[in-house]
C-alpha cells in the first residue's frame, strides 16, 4: 500500500480532515493534497511531524517491501486493475502512471477524455505480461481435467 493510501486510511482512523491536518503539523493544504493523491512523498522532517500529529509510528507509512499489497491481484469484473493497484505493482505513484496513460507511452491500457475528466483503462493480462507474471497452467496447478 502506497505511503498515499496509508496517509488517507491514517486520517479516516483519527477521524481527521487534511485541514486539520496541516494546522497541526504546519504543513500547507497543498503539500499534504499533494502527498494524499500520490504526487509526492514528503521529506523525512515532514514524515515525522504527520506521524506524530496522527498517532503512528513512522515505519506504520512504509511497511515492508515484499509485504503483500492487500487486493493486488483483484480485478474488476471485465477485466481491468484500478490505477491504484496498477501503480502499486509498477511500484510507482498512481499520479505518474495516470500521465503514462494519458500520453499513451503505457502498453497495457490508455486514457480517455471524456467533457471534464479522464477514465483510465487498465487490462489486467497484458499488465501481468508487461510484469512478466505468467499464468499458472492447469498442469502447474496440478489440477486435472
Amino acid at each position: 500500500m502506497s505511503y498515499a493510501k496509508r496517509l488517507e486510511l491514517a486520517l479516516i482512523e483519527a477521524d481527521l480532515k487534511a485541514a486539520e491536518l496541516s494546522r497541526r503539523t504546519g504543513i500547507s493544504k497543498a503539500c499534504l493534497s499533494q502527498y494524499l493523491s500520490g504526487v509526492s512523498i514528503p521529506r523525512e522532517d515532514r514524515q515525522e511531524l504527520i506521524a506524530d500529529a496522527l498517532s503512528k509510528d513512522l515505519d506504520w507509512f512504509f511497511p515492508e517491501k515484499d509485504e503483500p499489497i492487500p487486493g493486488a491481484d483483484e480485478e474488476l469484473p471485465d477485466g481491468r486493475v484500478p490505477v491504484y493497484l496498477a501503480a502499486a505493482k509498477l511500484q510507482m505513484s498512481p499520479q505518474k502512471l495516470r500521465q503514462a496513460l494519458q500520453q499513451k507511452r503505457a502498453p497495457f491500457g490508455f486514457a480517455v477524455w471524456s467533457e471534464k475528466s479522464w477514465t483510465y483503462h487498465i487490462c489486467g493480462a497484458q499488465l501481468k505480461a508487461y510484469l512478466g507474471i505468467k499464468k499458472e497452467s492447469s498442469a502447474a496447478t496440478g489440477e486435472s481435467r
